[in-house]
């Protein structure tokens, strides 16, 4: 396949807006054309996780010498285990004729999209939004787990994401699955 060109797709939302159904439903019907960036950790795998489907797990030595060498283009020491991305895994997408697909919170979108856009890749950014706040305080609550004051804390976080709407390319409000997945992949495949 033939490699397209660097547009990059930056995906962001508050909590409980649907990120996993909305990926995994992009994830299906567009697998051909678009690929989530996996994630290098030196962070021990998990029962279960797949090299190079979850995270690339690495070493720290391993790591710091993909900093040194500067293929990393952003990372960050999280419970004292370092994640970020590598210049590697966005070429690798683009060499498979697909578009890299960043899932990230509004904070690490702020800070990545003038990293790329530094390298001369075409960002698009996308911040999915919930009907209204009643509806992501009833999702919040229908997990059932939570205790009142987790809760809180919770639709408190999300509504400070949700300020950070404004440095989105594209706001999709997210009431209906089917709809906001063909506004995604409408804006996405429009070029």
């Amino acid at each position: 396949m033939q490699q397209i060109d660097s547009h990059i797709l930056i995906l962001s939302w508050p909590s409980w807006v649907g990120k996993t159904t909305v990926w995994e439903v992009l994830q299906q019907e567009y697998t051909s054309r678009l690929e989530k960036i996996v994630t290098t950790t030196t962070r021990a795998k998990r029962e279960g996780e797949i090299e190079g489907k979850h995270y690339y797990f690495l070493s720290r030595e391993e790591f710091q010498s993909r900093i040194d060498s500067g293929d990393m283009i952003e990372y960050a020491l999280v419970h004292g285990n370092y994640y970020g991305s590598t210049f590697k895994e966005l070429e690798r997408i683009m060499e498979l004729g697909k578009y890299p697909l960043y899932i990230i919170d509004p904070q690490g979108m702020v800070y990545l999209k003038p990293l790329l856009e530094h390298r001369s890749y075409t960002v698009q950014t996308f911040f999915l939004l919930p009907p209204s706040i009643e509806e992501l305080r009833f999702r919040l609550s229908g997990r059932g787990t939570e205790h009142s004051e987790h809760l809180e804390l919770r639709l408190a976080n999300a509504l400070v994401e949700m300020e950070e709407q404004d440095f989105y390319d594209h706001k999709i409000v997210n009431t209906d699955l089917n709809k906001t997945i063909q506004t995604l992949a409408n804006i996405i495949f429009s070029k």
